[in-house]
């Protein structure tokens, strides 16, 4: 089984923990449930990777990132992709903050460089948080209205991930990149 590769906004502990205790399984019946350690906010899926195009990442990484300063990240609403009453994925939103786009936007050249050929769907950043709608009666999403996090964290960095589907979790870092601004 071939591993695949991710670009991500980390989470704090402590966010997790907070996405983790609100929304629980028996509240929200889907089939899999993203594992704590592994919740993140994915900037670009990269899919398989060769030797060289990792070291590309790795060498030219934080080099992007040197005009780059932290910035604030805030969970939003709740949403979902696919069937609205059996949908394939739940997820957290963030507020919008051009901040976050304009980093995407930094990743995704990099890795068209690189030789990544990437989706070119519009960037749409979320946590997904489980996959598979199972319940018994059909999702209703109307339920979620009132069920918001108003959590915030800096952003401070961006990992390369490679996903391990035999061990949980399963997502492992690869390698790390600050957001310095002009510190160096």
């Amino acid at each position: 089984m071939q591993s695949h590769y991710f670009i991500a906004v980390p989470l704090p502990t402590e966010i997790k923990k907070e996405l983790k205790k609100t929304f629980k399984k028996e509240s929200y019946p889907f089939k899999r449930w993203v594992h704590e350690e592994d919740l993140h906010l994915t900037l670009v899926f990269l899919g398989a990777c060769t030797n060289e195009q990792l070291e590309y990442i790795n060498q030219n990484g934080q080099k992007i990132l040197s005009d780059m300063h932290p910035f604030s990240l805030q969970l939003s609403s709740l949403g979902t992709y696919g069937k609205k009453t059996e949908p394939r994925i739940f997820w957290m939103g963030v507020k919008d903050q051009p901040k976050l786009h304009d980093l995407r936007n930094k990743v995704y050249e990099l890795c068209e460089e690189a030789g990544f050929v990437l989706e070119k769907r519009p960037f749409s950043p979320h946590i997904t948080l489980a996959r598979k709608w199972v319940g018994l009666d059909s999702y209703n999403e109307e339920g979620n209205s009132g069920n918001t996090l108003q959590l915030e964290w800096k952003v401070e960095n961006i990992i390369l991930y490679k996903s391990v589907l035999t061990e949980e979790p399963k997502y492992k870092e690869i390698y790390s990149f600050s957001l310095t601004g002009d510190r160096e």
